[in-house]
């Protein structure tokens, strides 16, 4: 039987010099993303299927599985002309994180935006 991991963020597990990496990897990879789609267990993000996307969202998951295990990562890449997906799944709790964590993002986003107009 799988141990139930509570749901709840660790970024302590970083030393300062990973938590700026850590940030900077996932702000190249919002520039690069494509969509997120809801699931049934969480969200799919889709990027840019080039390599060095690929790359960043490996070395991404890798550290976020530390500070986040709760989540299940999925990676699927085909070709490079198809998009990279991502998702991000786990129980109910872990989803209702995802949603508000994404929806904080959307907040955050669309606020820059509307202050460039």
């Amino acid at each position: 039987m799988k141990k139930e991991i509570p749901v709840a963020c660790c970024h302590a597990v970083f030393t300062t010099e990973q938590r700026v990496e850590y940030r900077s990897i996932w702000g190249e990879l919002e520039t690069r993303r494509l969509g997120i789609t809801e699931l049934e267990n969480g969200y799919q993000y889709g990027f840019s299927g080039d390599a060095e996307t690929l790359r960043l969202i490996n070395e991404w998951v890798s550290m976020e599985r530390k500070c986040c295990p709760f989540l299940t990562f999925t990676v699927i890449a085909s070709n490079t002309d198809e998009p990279v997906l991502l998702q991000l799944t786990g129980n109910e709790e872990a989803k209702a994180f995802l949603r508000t964590d994404i929806k904080s993002n959307i907040n955050i986003i669309i606020g820059k935006s509307q202050e460039k107009q």
